[in-house]
């Protein structure tokens, strides 16, 4: 699922990787832990082994949680705001099936990143592509209909439902899963 995220091609995460695997320590999460929880100071980064997370936010006015991403193996899981920061997660970040992480202090992230200029250079373009991947996801989610969102991910990801959940992908497209099933039934219906 390499091109769910986007700015991973963007980035030189070598030697991120070999933090949290030198470094860290191999946590075994079952579907439905949690990484980090909404409210709470996480303090860790993680690279992901095996298995999926997925980042939800609760409306509380729709009394509705919605995914907002997922990361998948190979990838890195963490709150980045907070645990750079040490602010209180905005996310719930989840274990969607079995995962094997290692996981590491976040204060081994800043280490690194203070080492020298070009360690600093590696922060700036972590930051950078990930604002770029939240940047686009944002105006899509204004810019896009539905269907368009939805072929858009498919064109990216086409594994992806062979991955996730029906329920989670509507959730992170913002629509229903009834709603999704109508815009597969009509795509379908148009490519027989």
């Amino acid at each position: 699922m390499n091109k769910f995220n986007t700015y991973l091609p963007n980035i030189d995460y070598d030697e991120l990787k070999e933090l949290c695997m030198n470094r860290g320590e191999s946590i075994q999460y079952r579907k439905g832990d949690f990484f980090a929880k909404a409210g709470e100071v996480s303090h860790y980064i993680g690279y992901v082994e095996s298995g999926i997370f997925r980042y939800s936010v609760f409306n509380a006015t729709e009394r509705k949680s919605y995914n907002i991403g997922f990361a998948f193996r190979d990838e890195f899981v963490a709150d980045y705001p907070g645990c750079i920061y040490g602010l209180p997660s905005e996310t719930d970040i989840q274990a969607l099936k079995i995962a094997k992480v290692y996981i590491c202090r976040a204060d081994g992230l800043a280490e690194l990143y203070e080492k020298t200029p070009d360690k600093q250079r590696l922060a700036r373009t972590n930051a950078e592509q990930l604002f770029f991947q939240t940047w686009t996801r944002y105006i899509e989610i204004f810019s896009l209909t539905p269907e368009e969102r939805y072929k858009k991910l498919l064109d990216r990801c086409p594994d992806i439902l062979q991955e996730i959940p029906l329920k989670e992908v509507a959730s992170f497209l913002k629509i229903t899963p009834t709603h999704m099933s109508r815009i597969r039934r009509k795509l379908l219906g148009r490519y027989r």
